[in-house]
Protein backbone atom coordinates (compact mmCIF):
# COMPACT_ATOMS: atom_id res chain seq x y z
CA UNK A 1 0.00 0.00 0.00
CA UNK A 2 1.24 3.78 -1.06
CA UNK A 3 0.24 6.60 1.08
CA UNK A 4 -2.79 8.76 0.11
CA UNK A 5 -0.56 11.49 -1.34
CA UNK A 6 1.00 9.49 -3.50
CA UNK A 7 -1.68 7.88 -4.94
CA UNK A 8 -3.76 11.34 -5.29
CA UNK A 9 -0.44 12.45 -7.38
CA UNK A 10 -1.03 9.31 -9.53
CA UNK A 11 -4.19 10.17 -9.88
CA UNK A 12 -3.75 13.91 -11.11
CA UNK A 13 -0.94 12.46 -13.64
CA UNK A 14 -3.68 10.50 -15.31
CA UNK A 15 -6.05 13.39 -15.19
CA UNK A 16 -3.04 15.84 -17.14
CA UNK A 17 -2.41 12.23 -19.66
CA UNK A 18 -6.05 12.32 -20.93
CA UNK A 19 -6.54 16.15 -20.74
CA UNK A 20 -3.90 16.84 -23.40
CA UNK A 21 -5.34 14.21 -25.51
CA UNK A 22 -9.26 15.26 -24.71
CA UNK A 23 -9.95 16.85 -27.85
CA UNK A 24 -8.33 14.55 -30.94
CA UNK A 25 -8.13 11.32 -29.17
CA UNK A 26 -10.67 8.62 -30.27
CA UNK A 27 -11.42 5.22 -28.57
CA UNK A 28 -10.31 2.97 -31.74
CA UNK A 29 -7.72 1.53 -29.43
CA UNK A 30 -10.35 0.20 -26.44
CA UNK A 31 -12.43 -1.47 -29.92
CA UNK A 32 -8.92 -3.65 -30.58
CA UNK A 33 -9.06 -3.77 -26.77
CA UNK A 34 -12.19 -5.66 -26.93
CA UNK A 35 -11.71 -7.82 -29.98
CA UNK A 36 -8.19 -9.09 -28.31
CA UNK A 37 -10.51 -10.11 -24.92
CA UNK A 38 -13.03 -12.22 -27.47
CA UNK A 39 -10.60 -14.04 -29.35
CA UNK A 40 -8.54 -14.51 -26.32
CA UNK A 41 -11.36 -15.66 -23.95
CA UNK A 42 -13.45 -17.53 -26.50
CA UNK A 43 -12.99 -20.97 -25.08
CA UNK A 44 -13.83 -19.52 -21.71
CA UNK A 45 -16.87 -17.17 -21.90
CA UNK A 46 -19.37 -16.36 -24.08
CA UNK A 47 -21.34 -12.90 -23.73
CA UNK A 48 -24.60 -12.46 -24.38
CA UNK A 49 -27.48 -9.95 -23.17
CA UNK A 50 -27.62 -11.52 -20.23
CA UNK A 51 -23.82 -11.45 -18.79
CA UNK A 52 -22.75 -8.65 -16.31
CA UNK A 53 -19.74 -7.16 -16.87
CA UNK A 54 -17.62 -4.55 -15.03
CA UNK A 55 -14.82 -3.12 -15.65
CA UNK A 56 -12.19 -1.68 -13.24
CA UNK A 57 -9.98 1.63 -14.50
CA UNK A 58 -12.58 2.27 -17.69
CA UNK A 59 -10.44 5.41 -18.23
CA UNK A 60 -12.33 7.86 -20.75
CA UNK A 61 -14.06 5.15 -22.36
CA UNK A 62 -13.33 2.05 -21.49
CA UNK A 63 -13.33 -1.65 -23.52
CA UNK A 64 -16.58 -2.69 -22.46
CA UNK A 65 -17.69 -0.09 -24.71
CA UNK A 66 -17.21 -2.41 -27.09
CA UNK A 67 -19.00 -5.77 -25.55
CA UNK A 68 -22.41 -4.65 -27.00
CA UNK A 69 -23.79 -8.07 -26.20
CA UNK A 70 -24.23 -7.14 -23.00
CA UNK A 71 -26.96 -5.55 -21.58
CA UNK A 72 -25.76 -4.56 -17.78
CA UNK A 73 -22.51 -3.37 -18.16
CA UNK A 74 -20.98 -1.35 -15.44
CA UNK A 75 -17.67 0.87 -15.28
CA UNK A 76 -15.92 2.63 -12.33
CA UNK A 77 -13.26 4.91 -12.35
CA UNK A 78 -11.60 7.52 -9.67
CA UNK A 79 -11.62 10.03 -12.12
CA UNK A 80 -14.75 9.22 -13.80
CA UNK A 81 -16.13 12.87 -12.92
CA UNK A 82 -13.29 14.30 -15.24
CA UNK A 83 -14.27 11.73 -17.75
CA UNK A 84 -18.01 12.62 -17.62
CA UNK A 85 -17.10 16.60 -18.13
CA UNK A 86 -15.36 16.15 -21.56
CA UNK A 87 -17.56 16.25 -24.56
CA UNK A 88 -15.58 14.23 -26.86
CA UNK A 89 -15.36 11.17 -24.05
CA UNK A 90 -19.05 11.03 -23.67
CA UNK A 91 -20.05 11.51 -27.26
CA UNK A 92 -17.72 8.08 -28.29
CA UNK A 93 -19.24 6.37 -25.23
CA UNK A 94 -22.02 3.70 -25.49
CA UNK A 95 -25.75 5.10 -23.60
CA UNK A 96 -26.05 1.56 -22.57
CA UNK A 97 -22.73 1.50 -20.24
CA UNK A 98 -23.18 2.93 -16.34
CA UNK A 99 -20.70 4.76 -15.43
CA UNK A 100 -19.51 5.31 -11.51
CA UNK A 101 -17.07 7.03 -9.85
CA UNK A 102 -15.44 4.85 -7.27
CA UNK A 103 -12.24 2.87 -6.32
CA UNK A 104 -11.30 -0.91 -7.20
CA UNK A 105 -10.90 -1.04 -3.22
CA UNK A 106 -14.22 -0.27 -1.99
CA UNK A 107 -16.52 -1.74 -4.85
CA UNK A 108 -20.12 -0.43 -4.70
CA UNK A 109 -21.47 -3.47 -5.69
CA UNK A 110 -23.38 -6.41 -3.77
CA UNK A 111 -21.54 -9.81 -3.57
CA UNK A 112 -21.45 -12.19 -6.63
CA UNK A 113 -23.07 -10.07 -9.09
CA UNK A 114 -20.58 -10.40 -12.00
CA UNK A 115 -20.50 -12.91 -15.18
CA UNK A 116 -16.82 -11.08 -16.20
CA UNK A 117 -14.65 -8.63 -14.48
CA UNK A 118 -12.04 -6.33 -17.07
CA UNK A 119 -8.54 -4.86 -15.48
CA UNK A 120 -6.43 -3.86 -17.97
CA UNK A 121 -3.01 -2.66 -16.29
CA UNK A 122 -4.72 -1.45 -13.53
CA UNK A 123 -2.83 -2.86 -10.36
CA UNK A 124 -0.26 -0.27 -10.73
CA UNK A 125 -2.00 2.59 -10.67
CA UNK A 126 -4.12 1.25 -7.02
CA UNK A 127 -3.89 2.60 -3.58
CA UNK A 128 -3.69 -0.94 -2.64
CA UNK A 129 -3.67 -3.69 -5.15
CA UNK A 130 -4.39 -6.34 -2.59
CA UNK A 131 -7.27 -5.03 -1.33
CA UNK A 132 -7.85 -4.30 -5.27
CA UNK A 133 -8.23 -7.83 -5.62
CA UNK A 134 -10.04 -8.78 -2.67
CA UNK A 135 -12.49 -6.86 -3.70
CA UNK A 136 -12.59 -8.58 -7.06
CA UNK A 137 -13.05 -11.94 -5.65
CA UNK A 138 -15.76 -10.93 -3.81
CA UNK A 139 -18.11 -9.38 -6.57
CA UNK A 140 -17.59 -11.85 -8.62
CA UNK A 141 -19.64 -14.70 -8.97
CA UNK A 142 -18.68 -18.61 -8.57
CA UNK A 143 -17.08 -19.61 -11.82
CA UNK A 144 -17.04 -15.85 -13.34
CA UNK A 145 -14.05 -14.64 -15.40
CA UNK A 146 -11.99 -12.32 -14.80
CA UNK A 147 -9.98 -10.80 -17.81
CA UNK A 148 -6.65 -9.59 -16.58
CA UNK A 149 -3.87 -7.62 -18.25
CA UNK A 150 -0.88 -5.98 -15.89
CA UNK A 151 2.84 -4.73 -17.68
CA UNK A 152 5.52 -6.72 -15.57
CA UNK A 153 9.05 -6.65 -15.44
CA UNK A 154 12.41 -8.21 -14.54
CA UNK A 155 14.87 -7.63 -11.90
CA UNK A 156 17.03 -4.64 -13.56
CA UNK A 157 13.58 -3.31 -14.72
CA UNK A 158 11.76 -3.16 -11.31
CA UNK A 159 15.49 -1.76 -9.84
CA UNK A 160 15.37 1.32 -12.63
CA UNK A 161 11.73 1.70 -12.20
CA UNK A 162 12.21 1.70 -8.54
CA UNK A 163 14.88 4.55 -9.26
CA UNK A 164 12.02 6.30 -11.13
CA UNK A 165 9.81 6.01 -8.42
CA UNK A 166 12.70 7.47 -6.07
CA UNK A 167 12.47 10.64 -7.57
CA UNK A 168 9.35 10.47 -8.95
CA UNK A 169 10.88 10.56 -12.86
CA UNK A 170 7.02 8.29 -13.48
CA UNK A 171 4.39 9.84 -11.37
CA UNK A 172 1.65 7.55 -12.66
CA UNK A 173 2.76 4.18 -11.35
CA UNK A 174 3.05 3.60 -7.70
CA UNK A 175 3.64 0.15 -8.54
CA UNK A 176 5.59 -1.98 -9.90
CA UNK A 177 5.33 -5.77 -10.34
CA UNK A 178 7.14 -9.28 -11.82
CA UNK A 179 5.37 -12.01 -12.74
CA UNK A 180 5.73 -13.97 -9.60
CA UNK A 181 4.31 -10.89 -7.66
CA UNK A 182 0.72 -11.03 -9.70
CA UNK A 183 1.13 -15.01 -9.21
CA UNK A 184 1.04 -14.79 -5.64
CA UNK A 185 -1.81 -11.91 -5.47
CA UNK A 186 -3.87 -14.49 -7.74
CA UNK A 187 -3.37 -17.25 -5.54
CA UNK A 188 -3.65 -15.98 -2.41
CA UNK A 189 -7.23 -14.81 -3.74
CA UNK A 190 -8.12 -18.60 -4.96
CA UNK A 191 -7.88 -17.74 -8.32
CA UNK A 192 -7.56 -20.21 -11.06
CA UNK A 193 -5.15 -19.71 -13.76
CA UNK A 194 -7.08 -20.65 -16.66
CA UNK A 195 -4.89 -19.20 -19.60
CA UNK A 196 -2.18 -17.16 -20.19
CA UNK A 197 -0.06 -15.11 -22.69
CA UNK A 198 2.69 -12.38 -22.53
CA UNK A 199 3.65 -10.25 -25.25
CA UNK A 200 8.09 -10.41 -24.57
CA UNK A 201 10.54 -8.56 -23.25
CA UNK A 202 12.38 -8.36 -26.57
CA UNK A 203 9.42 -7.57 -29.02
CA UNK A 204 8.70 -4.45 -26.52
CA UNK A 205 12.20 -3.75 -25.98
CA UNK A 206 12.67 -3.36 -29.60
CA UNK A 207 9.49 -1.10 -30.64
CA UNK A 208 10.63 1.26 -27.79
CA UNK A 209 13.97 0.92 -29.16
CA UNK A 210 12.63 2.05 -33.02
CA UNK A 211 10.28 4.51 -31.58
CA UNK A 212 10.50 8.56 -31.72
CA UNK A 213 9.47 9.36 -28.38
CA UNK A 214 12.52 9.86 -25.84
CA UNK A 215 11.02 8.16 -22.76
CA UNK A 216 10.53 4.80 -24.78
CA UNK A 217 14.19 5.34 -26.26
CA UNK A 218 15.48 5.36 -22.50
CA UNK A 219 13.32 2.74 -21.44
CA UNK A 220 15.18 0.39 -24.13
CA UNK A 221 18.56 1.85 -23.61
CA UNK A 222 18.04 1.32 -19.98
CA UNK A 223 17.03 -2.32 -20.66
CA UNK A 224 13.98 -1.11 -18.17
CA UNK A 225 11.51 -2.77 -20.80
CA UNK A 226 8.05 -4.13 -19.93
CA UNK A 227 6.69 -7.65 -20.42
CA UNK A 228 2.49 -7.49 -21.02
CA UNK A 229 1.08 -10.34 -19.27
CA UNK A 230 -2.68 -11.09 -19.90
CA UNK A 231 -4.13 -13.75 -18.01
CA UNK A 232 -7.71 -15.42 -17.82
CA UNK A 233 -8.84 -16.31 -14.30
CA UNK A 234 -11.61 -17.81 -12.96
CA UNK A 235 -13.32 -17.84 -9.26
CA UNK A 236 -13.32 -21.29 -8.19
Amino acid sequence: MVNNIRWKIAQQYEKDWWEKRSYFIDFEFYKNFAEDLLEFGKELLVINQGTVVLEIGSGAGGILTYLTDSNYRYAIDPLESFYSSVPRFVSQRDKHVKYLSAKGEDLPFEDKKFDLIIMDNVLDHCDNPEKVMKEVKRVVKDKGIIFFKQNTYHTWGQLVRFLMERFQIDKGHPFTFAKKDLLRIIHHNDLKLMKAKRSGYFFTWKKELMSSGFNNKMKAILFATRDKITYVLQKD
